[in-house]
């Protein structure tokens, strides 16, 4: 447990030099009602990382270690001002002679029908199904209900800035732009309006001249146009709760299937351009709910360091609670550095892992590397 808290306190203060960068919040981009009303969000990621080693001394009778990880992360947003659906699915194999020997699989869908466009209150269908070694059989179960909130795309003011960033990077402006300006680049960004490119660039570098009284040399300006295209890095925030009932279709441990009482709560935020924050908590039992029960929780955190590095932490939790056993408890910390040096690739990645079937916590490290001499 110490661990994880360390590994989590690592992830806050990572996460709180990039909302320090920051005079305003990204999230501010959610401004007004009438973007609300047409605003369409549709982001999609997945992220796969592993490790393996392999060590044999033919001197001595069998393999000394064959043994790995992989970790399979995916999610995809959809929210539209009537209708949205989430998706999000976690895979976490631990491996011996290539072979699975313990893992952790939690997937979950969620489908949300808004009462009013203004408004974020909706009515849900879900589903959720969860599996680790130890148990029997998986846990699947769907739910309805009443929740609240939204989520919207603000990588718009993401690119803004970005754009602010690399201009002061090279003195082509001497002060940052302020709040007002970097707020306008993003309405310019974000809209659909405009016939051309060349028009959407030269609204942005027309703002940027005016409030900075310099003049963007042909080159800064092919930059601020290929940051405004840019593709990938995509940047959500908000927030929606959501509580109901469900019906348990499969029970891990075969105990007598019903009616469940379900929350979840879920939450994206970027603290910085280049950070994504994710979090995912779903709960769902009987209403003894406090003796039996299912709990998942998943949060992530991805963070781009420089155009050749990237980090990405994760934290996943499974805990299941059978009506008068000892509960289930899995527990997944990772964290994976990837960067280029030259012509060298290099990553760097450090697991923690505690299956539901092991007694306590086992550290996984790896490093690898790859030269090109072309």
């Amino acid at each position: 447990m110490k661990r994880t808290v360390l590994f989590l306190g690592i992830m806050g203060v990572v996460f709180g030099i990039g909302v320090s960068a920051a005079a305003i919040s990204i999230c501010s981009y959610v401004s007004t009602a009438e973007r609300a009303k047409k605003s369409v969000t549709d982001l999609e990621s997945l992220g796969l990382s592993m490790s393996y080693r392999y060590f044999d001394d033919w001197a001595t009778p069998g393999v000394e270690t064959s043994s790995g990880r992989v970790g399979l992360d995916y999610n995809r947003l959809f929210d539209s001002p009537s209708f949205g659906y989430t998706l999000i699915g976690d895979v976490e194999l631990l491996l011996a002679d290539l072979f699975p020997t313990s893992g952790l699989v939690d997937v979950a869908g969620t489908t949300r029908y808004y009462l009013a466009e203004e408004e974020p209150t909706f009515v849900f269908g879900s589903m959720e199904g969860t599996f680790t070694t130890g148990q029997p059989q998986p846990a699947i179960h769907i739910g309805a209900g009443l929740g609240y909130g939204r989520f919207y795309d603000v990588t718009p003011l993401a690119k803004a800035f970005k754009i602010e960033t690399e201009l002061l990077k090279v003195d082509a402006i001497s002060q940052p732009l302020g709040d007002s300006v970097l707020m306008g680049i993003a309405e310019v960004i974000g809209s659909k309006e405009y016939i051309s490119v060349d028009d959407q660039v030269a609204d942005v570098v027309n703002q940027i001249q005016t409030v900075s009284r310099m003049t963007l040399s042909p080159r800064q300006v092919l930059k601020v146009e290929d940051m405004i295209l840019a593709t990938g890095g995509a940047r959500r925030c908000g927030w929606a709760v959501q509580a109901g009932v469900g019906y348990q279709l499969v029970d891990p441990y075969n105990q007598p299937k019903g009616f469940l009482v379900t929350a979840s709560a879920d939450a994206a935020f970027v603290p910085s351009p280049d950070g994504q924050l994710l979090f995912h908590a779903g709960l769902s039992g009987p209403i003894n709910i406090v003796n039996q029960h299912t709990l998942s929780v998943r949060s992530s955190y991805k963070y781009v360091l420089s155009d050749t590095s990237t980090l990405q932490s994760s934290y996943t939790l499974l805990r299941v609670q059978p009506l008068g056993q000892p509960a289930s408890v899995s527990q997944t910390v990772a964290v994976l550095l990837g960067f280029v040096v030259g012509r060298t690739n290099v990553g760097l990645q450090a697991s923690l892992l505690k299956p539901a079937s092991a007694s306590a916590w086992s550290i996984d490290l790896s490093i690898s590397a790859a030269i090109s001499f072309d």
